[in-house]
């Protein structure tokens, strides 16, 4: 039986602050999770949390090998509930 290779360490931290590809200008996200090595090839996995400019919260999950460090952004929206958003995305 072949031995598991011993998964890396996480790159990111919860509460790091990371870029990734978005067309046309790289999104702006926090690490909420590091959820593990369940990607494609055992890659590192994150959730990540991006508020728009009004509001809105989107999470979602990123591999690793997607995100690049970043410092915090200079204006942080503050997130809104859900109730005050819904009706925008119907």
């Amino acid at each position: 039986m072949a031995k598991r290779k011993k998964p890396e360490p996480a790159k990111f931290k919860v509460g790091d602050w990371v870029t990734y590809p978005f067309h046309p200008t790289p999104g702006h996200a926090k690490v909420i999770e590091v959820i593990g090595p369940i990607g494609v090839g055992g890659e590192m996995l994150y959730r990540l949390r991006e508020v728009y400019d009004w509001g809105e919260v989107h999470e979602f999950h990123r591999r690793e090998s997607r995100l690049q460090p970043s410092d915090p952004p200079e204006h942080q929206p503050v997130p809104r509930p859900p109730e005050e958003w819904e009706h925008w995305t119907g």
